[in-house]
């Protein structure tokens, strides 16, 4: 998204960027050109000035050397002459204009007659003659000069056409990048919102519980990874919605067992004759009181596990005194335990686990139950609690019966329960190891069944951050 952004501003940028370039490359070229013209322009101005004034001083010495025959007056002449020349060629230099060319053309023949009639002064020439050719010269310095004067007015005025000419450029492309750029900033723009709109119908969609259509985010590879982990919860939804469905499918039908058995029996008795031996009303009292205390456990240990919440996650950053926690939960079961000489030995090494405790006392005490429940009576369990290759491991084996090979698979299973202890005349509900299971997963560890030459071997693995303590 970040890069999207980037180069959105890049390409809005660019056109505006080349725009201004532009407009100052052409500024600073007319200025280059019209600075360098004003300069030709100021020089031709001066040279043209000079060119009169010289003018005028040879046609003065011109006639004074007529009048007065002095070489001096000769000499001045010639020194002006040479001047008059001079310039009238640097005025012609680099000037393009046609008509000024052919005025300074006008303006050296009149200058070489003029010079010939002065030539002509120790001859004797008429003083009208001389007069007239001078005259001439003058007439001709002065068109050339109105010409430069008349150059440098059409220069001006094409100067102020090529600003003119700029300024309506410049308004053009201003005219032309302005709407690109707004395009090309609303186009980003919309590329930009649009998955962001896909982001906030996804999860108003998954807010609305709507799990069945795939989250596709279409954009950046940023948002096409968010996407997918938007996808991932919603199947991870989808998951949950399906264990939430299964489970109450699962209560609904085991629930609906012992109230079946209820039902039935008090059938039993309301269509009972009163002649009905007295052993038949107790096999039917019996099973009301089996029936309604399994009914009673289920619905204790739906509401013992549900009462910290569901059985998802929750926050698992406690700091628990694990040894501690299994040795209170074993001087809970050793009353029931001693009432049968069982006997619950433990080795308990000092471990402190981060963790939720309400949910780890949920998973000993159901491993402890189930042992104390199977060990027969003058049996033995034996509880240790250690580190075994950077993991907390809790073992619990009792001397029992075992689990037959046929229920291994399934003891982990919702609802599942194994054949009953003689000494236990009321089932199981069938959920304890699923939840203990469930919560050993949340402290990323597990709970396993072990292979064992006598009993139920069961092994609680913690795999969260843990230490010993003194």
């Amino acid at each position: 998204m970040f890069r999207l952004i980037l180069l959105g501003f890049f390409v809005v940028t660019v056109p505006l960027v080349v725009a201004i370039v532009t407009a100052i490359a052409q500024v600073d070229r007319l200025a280059r050109v019209n600075r360098s013209a004003l300069v030709a322009v100021q020089e031709n101005a001066v040279v043209s000035r000079t060119l009169a004034d010289r003018a005028a001083a040879m046609e003065e010495s011109a006639l004074q050397y007529q009048a007065l025959t002095d070489p001096t007056y000769k000499e001045i002449y010639d020194e002006n002459r040479v001047e008059v020349l001079n310039l009238l060629t640097r005025l012609g230099e680099g000037n393009n204009n046609p008509e000024l060319q052919r005025r300074l053309t006008v303006t050296r023949e009149a200058e070489a007659a003029s010079h010939a009639a002065v030539t002509e002064i120790e001859n004797g020439i008429a003083p009208g003659e001389l007069a007239a050719a001078l005259n001439e010269l003058r007439q001709s310095v002065l068109e050339v000069v109105q010409q430069q004067n008349a150059v440098a007015r059409n220069l001006a005025n094409a100067m102020l056409d090529q600003a003119n000419r700029l300024q309506r450029t410049l308004i053009i492309q201003a005219g032309l990048v302005i709407p690109l750029s707004l395009g090309l900033a609303i186009l980003f723009v919309a590329v930009i919102v649009r998955p962001l709109r896909q982001i906030d119908r996804s999860i108003h969609a998954l807010g609305r519980g709507a799990l069945t259509e795939a989250v596709r985010i279409a954009g950046t590879r940023d948002l096409d990874e968010l996407g997918r982990r938007l996808d991932w919860l919603r199947l991870k939804l989808l998951e949950l919605e399906a264990e939430k469905s299964r489970f109450l499918r699962n209560v609904t039908h085991e629930l609906k067992t012992p109230l079946t058995n209820i039902r039935e029996a008090a059938d039993l008795l309301l269509e009972a004759d009163a002649s009905s031996p007295i052993p038949e009303w107790r096999v039917i009292t019996q099973i009301l009181r089996d029936n309604s205390l399994r009914l009673q456990q289920m619905i204790e240990t739906l509401l013992y596990y549900g009462a910290a919440g569901d059985i998802g996650e929750q926050q698992l950053n406690e700091s628990v005194q694990l040894d501690l926690l299994v040795h209170d939960a074993v001087e809970r079961y050793r009353v029931s335990a001693a009432a049968r000489s069982v006997s619950v030995v433990t080795a308990l090494a000092p471990v402190t686990v981060t963790g939720n405790a309400r949910r780890l006392l949920a998973i000993v005490d159901n491993l402890l139950s189930n042992a104390v429940k199977y060990t027969p009576d003058n049996g033995r369990i034996d509880v240790e609690l250690a580190i075994r290759n950077e993991a907390v491991t809790l073992d619990v084996k009792d001397s029992g019966p075992g689990i037959p090979e046929s229920a291994r698979p399934h003891i982990f299973d919702w609802f599942f329960t194994g054949p009953r202890p003689p000494q236990w005349k009321v089932a199981g509900t069938g959920m304890g190891l699923a939840i203990a299971r469930e919560y050993a997963r949340q402290h990323n560890g597990d709970i396993r069944l072990l292979d064992s030459s006598q009993g139920a071997y069961f092994r609680l693995t913690i795999g969260t951050e843990q230490r010993g303590h003194s």
